[in-house]
C-alpha cells in the first residue's frame, strides 16, 4: 500500500484508466470489417466510445458500444457478457436496454441538422450494438470561450442559437439530450458549433422512467431521480447553465443544492451587463429556475426571450406609456385623426404577420427636462402636428403609436410617403417655434401589428427599434434615415437621389452598427449653395420597362409580394419607370427585401435562368444608374451596393465605406505598398478552379465574386476570406474550404 496519500491515488487511477481500457476493443480491430478502431475517447454509465477508420470511405468515424458496465463484462473473442443474477434481472435489463438502444439510434439516424452530431450507421455485433456517427473536429467549448477576445453577447448567441435549432429539431421527435454541457459542445475551425455525444439521450414516453444521469452544475434536479418530470425544460436548463459560465466564468450550483433554498448567485449579479446585456442575463436565469415549471418550456420560448435580449428596447404599448407618462388619453387618437381603424384591429394576436414597412420615429428632443404642465401643452400641440403631417396618408396604411417623448408611424403604403411626412413634421415644427428641437428617424424594416388589450393596434419588433437607434443619431431638427431606408427610396424614386448625405456607420448602446443618410436640409443652404437642379437635369430618360412585358410585371410584383406583402405593388409602380429592363426591376426591387438569401434568390430570378449577373448586364446596370446621378451625387454605384447587400447578413449593418466619392462599378486592384497596382497570386486556371468551387455554395453569382474580389486582393489568405463571406451557411462554408484545399493542394 501507498505511504503517500497522493501517490495512492494515482495508482488507484491509473488501475481505473487501465481497467476501461482493457474493458475495450483493442486498437486495430475491426468491426464489421468495416471499422478499424484507432482509440478511445471516452466511457459513460451505458457505453465506451471509440475513434475508428472507415476502410472503405477512407474517413474517421466515432463508434459508440453499447456496453452497461453495471451488468455486462468482456468475454472470449471481445463477446459482451451479462454478469449472472439469481433472478435474471441483469439479463432481462441489459436486453431491454440494447433494444431501447437501437431504438434510440434509428431516431438519431434521421436527424439531418448541421448543429447535431450526424450518426451514419447502426448494427448489432459482439452480443451488442454499435452507433457510427460523424468525426467531428474542432475544440471543446471549455477550450474555446477563453480564447475568445473580446467574448460579448453576439459571441454567445452565436453558439447557442444554432444549439437550439438543432435541439428543437431533437425534440420534435420526442428525444432529449439530457448531457449538454461545455465538454458536449464543440466549435468547428469556421466557428460553428455542434452538439455531441447523445449517449444519454432518451425518448420520452410516459410509461417508462428515465435513467438517472447527471453532470453536477450543468444537470436540472429532475434529472436526479428516475421518476422527474423531464421533458424540453430540461435540455433549456443545461442549455441554460452552459450560458451561464459563458457569461459569468462559474459554472452553476449543484442543483440539488438549489431546490430548498437557492443561494447561487444569478446571472444578471454577476455578469456584465454592459457587454451581454441585461435582458440576456435575466433569460439565462430563467432558464436556470429550479422549478421545471418557471422555465420556458419549449426552445421556441428561449429563443423568443433571446431574440427579444437583442431588440431590448421594444416599444411599449401605448397604455403603459400613458401609466409612466400622464399624458391624456386623446393623445392616441389626436396622432391618429380621421382613423375609423387601424390595421389589423379586428383579428387575434396568433394571427399576427411580421410585415414589411416604413417606420417614421420622432423625438422631442429635452421633454422630459420640462415641468408636468410644459410636458401636457407640448404635447398636445406636438400631436396636433403629426396629426397634420400625416393628413394625406390614408389611415387605412399607417399606424401611430405615442412613445411618450414623441411619437413613431408605421407607414404601409409608399415609403415616400413617410420622407414626405418627416419633412412636414419638421417643418410645421419649426414653424410653430416649440423651442424644442425634435429629432426624426428613417428606416424600412420588418415589424409585427398586435392589438392590447384596448383593441387599439401597436407596432413591435426590429423595425421600430432601428428607427429608434437611427433617430438617436439625429442632432436637433435633423432628418436621418437608415441605409436600408436609402438604398429602396433612392431606386425606385427618380428624383429623391440627391437628397441624401451619407455619415457613415455609427454603433448604438448595444454595439450594433448603423449606416445612416442625412436628408439635407435646403432650407438652411439655399443662400449658400446654389438652387438645386431640375428633375430632367438631374436625369437622362431611359428605357422604361411599364409596357415591355405586363405579364412578367404582374408575375414579379406577385413574386416580391410573397417576400414583403402588399408593399410591392407600391415599388413596383414606382421602380419600374426608372429601370431599363426587368432585370434592372429585379436588381432595384430586390433592396426592399431585408434577408440576404431571399435577396439574393430574388435578383438571380426564380426561374433560376433569368438574366444573370454577368459583367455586361452589371455594366449596364450601373451605367443606367450613374446617369441618373450627378458627379457631385456621393450615392455608391447599384453594382457595388447589390454586392454588399448580398453579403450583409440578417438584421446587420456593414461597416462603414467610403461614399464621399462616387463608387467606380469596377473595383481596383489592391495596392502594393508602393502604391502601384498588383494583381493576385493566382493564375488563370486556379481563378478557374475557385469559381467552381464557389459556384457549387452560392450558384451563379460566383463567378462576378471571384472576378470582384480578384480585383480587391493581391493575397490568397484575405481573397479566400473574402469569398468565403458571401456564403450564408456553415456547412457549406466548410465544403467551400475542403474544396478549395483540393482544388489548390499547393496554397
Amino acid at each position: 500500500m501507498a505511504d503517500n496519500p497522493q501517490e495512492a491515488t494515482t495508482v488507484r487511477v491509473t488501475s481505473a484508466l487501465a481497467a476501461v481500457s482493457s474493458a475495450g476493443l483493442p486498437k486495430g480491430y475491426r468491426l464489421m470489417d468495416e471499422y478499424e478502431i484507432d482509440s478511445m475517447l471516452g466511457e459513460g454509465g451505458f457505453g465506451l466510445t471509440y475513434l475508428a477508420h472507415d476502410v472503405n470511405l477512407n474517413l474517421k468515424v466515432a463508434v459508440k458500444e453499447y456496453f452497461p458496465r453495471s451488468m455486462a463484462t468482456r468475454g472470449k473473442d471481445h463477446l459482451i457478457e451479462v454478469r449472472a443474477s439469481t433472478d435474471n434481472q441483469n439479463d432481462a435489463q441489459y436486453h431491454w436496454g440494447l433494444e431501447r438502444f437501437l431504438d434510440e439510434a434509428r431516431a438519431l439516424a434521421t436527424f439531418r441538422h448541421p448543429n447535431i452530431v450526424r450518426v451514419l450507421r447502426y448494427f448489432r455485433a459482439n452480443c451488442t450494438a454499435y452507433i457510427v456517427m460523424e468525426y467531428e473536429t474542432g475544440e471543446p467549448l471549455k477550450r474555446w470561450v477563453p480564447r475568445q477576445a473580446p467574448f460579448g453577447r453576439k459571441a454567445v448567441l452565436s453558439i447557442i442559437y444554432p444549439l437550439l435549432d438543432g435541439l428543437e429539431v431533437v425534440h420534435k421527435t420526442k428525444f432529449l439530450h439530457r448531457d449538454i454541457k461545455p465538454d458536449n459542445i464543440y466549435v468547428r475551425s469556421d466557428g460553428t458549433p455542434v452538439l455531441l455525444d447523445f449517449g444519454a439521450a432518451r425518448r420520452v414516453t410516459p410509461e417508462q422512467d428515465m435513467t438517472s444521469i447527471v453532470t453536477p452544475g450543468f444537470a436540472p434536479f429532475e434529472q436526479y431521480h428516475s421518476e422527474g418530470n423531464q421533458g424540453p425544460w430540461t435540455d433549456l436548463y443545461s442549455l441554460g447553465a452552459v450560458m451561464y459560465w459563458m457569461t459569468t466564468g462559474k459554472k452553476p450550483s449543484e442543483s440539488a443544492s438549489r431546490v430548498v433554498s437557492d443561494s447561487m448567485p444569478t446571472a444578471r449579479s454577476m455578469g456584465d451587463a454592459s457587454i451581454f446585456g441585461a435582458e440576456l442575463l435575466q433569460a439565462i436565469d430563467w432558464a436556470l429556475s429550479p422549478p421545471e415549471a418557471r422555465r420556458p418550456q419549449t426552445v421556441a420560448q428561449f429563443r423568443a426571450a433571446l431574440q427579444a435580449a437583442e431588440s431590448a428596447n421594444q416599444q411599449l404599448t401605448y397604455d403603459t406609456q400613458h401609466e409612466r407618462t400622464g399624458l391624456p388619453a386623446t393623445a392616441y387618437a389626436a396622432i391618429n385623426p380621421g382613423s375609423g381603424h387601424t390595421p389589423g384591429v379586428g383579428q387575434s394576436n396568433s394571427d399576427r404577420k411580421n410585415v414589411l414597412c416604413t417606420i417614421l420615429f420622432a423625438d422631442l428632443v429635452g421633454y422630459s427636462t420640462r415641468s408636468v404642465d410644459d410636458q401636457v401643452v407640448i404635447k398636445n400641440l406636438f400631436n396636433e402636428l403629426v396629426g397634420k403631417a400625416v393628413k394625406a396618408v390614408d389611415p387605412a396604411s399607417r399606424i401611430a403609436i405615442d412613445t411618450g417623448d414623441g411619437a413613431a408611424i408605421c407607414f404601409m403604403g409608399d415609403p415616400e410617403e413617410a420622407l414626405q411626412s418627416a419633412l412636414l413634421l419638421r417643418d410645421l415644427l419649426a414653424a410653430r417655434q416649440l423651442q424644442l428641437a425634435t429629432r426624426i428617424g428613417l428606416h424600412m424594416g420588418p415589424v409585427r401589428i398586435v392589438t392590447d388589450i384596448n383593441q387599439r393596434s401597436n407596432v413591435l419588433g426590429d423595425g421600430i427599434n432601428v428607427a429608434q437607434r437611427v433617430m438617436d443619431f439625429a442632432k436637433g431638427n435633423q432628418v436621418l434615415v437608415s441605409r436600408a431606408y436609402y438604398d429602396v427610396i433612392s431606386r425606385i424614386t427618380d428624383d429623391l437621389g440627391g437628397m441624401f448625405n451619407y455619415l457613415g456607420a455609427h454603433a448604438d448602446k448595444h454595439g450594433r452598427q448603423h449606416e445612416v443618410y442625412a436628408v439635407i436640409d435646403h432650407r438652411a443652404t439655399a443662400q449658400a449653395q446654389d438652387p438645386l437642379p431640375t428633375h430632367d437635369s438631374r436625369t437622362v430618360p431611359v428605357k422604361s420597362v411599364e409596357a415591355h412585358d405586363p405579364a412578367a410585371l404582374a408575375a414579379l410584383e406577385a413574386e416580391l409580394a410573397r417576400h414583403i406583402g402588399p408593399l410591392a405593388k407600391v415599388l413596383v409602380n414606382k421602380a419600374k419607370v426608372v429601370a431599363q429592363d426587368l432585370h434592372g426591376l429585379r436588381e432595384a426591387l430586390a433592396m426592399s427585401i431585408p434577408d440576404p438569401k431571399v435577396r439574393q434568390a430574388f435578383v438571380v430570378g426564380s426561374s433560376g435562368n433569368s438574366v444573370t449577373h454577368s459583367q455586361s448586364n452589371s455594366q449596364n446596370i450601373s451605367q443606367n444608374i450613374s446617369q441618373k446621378i450627378s458627379p457631385a451625387n456621393s450615392r455608391p454605384s447599384i453594382s457595388s451596393s447589390i454586392t454588399n447587400l448580398l453579403t450583409r447578413g440578417s438584421g446587420q449593418t456593414l461597416a462603414a465605406i467610403p461614399h464621399s466619392q462616387p463608387v467606380s462599378p469596377t473595383v481596383a486592384s489592391a495596392p502594393n505598398h508602393s502604391g502601384t497596382q498588383r494583381a493576385l497570386e493566382l493564375s488563370a486556371e486556379e481563378l478557374t478552379l475557385v469559381e467552381q468551387a464557389l459556384s457549387r455554395s452560392i450558384g451563379p453569382l460566383a463567378k462576378m465574386l471571384v472576378r470582384k474580389e480578384s480585383q480587391r486582393h493581391s493575397l490568397y489568405g484575405p481573397f479566400i476570406q473574402a469569398l468565403t463571406s458571401h456564403i450564408d451557411h456553415a456547412n457549406q462554408r466548410t465544403e467551400f474550404a475542403a474544396a478549395i484545399k483540393r482544388a489548390l493542394p499547393n496554397r
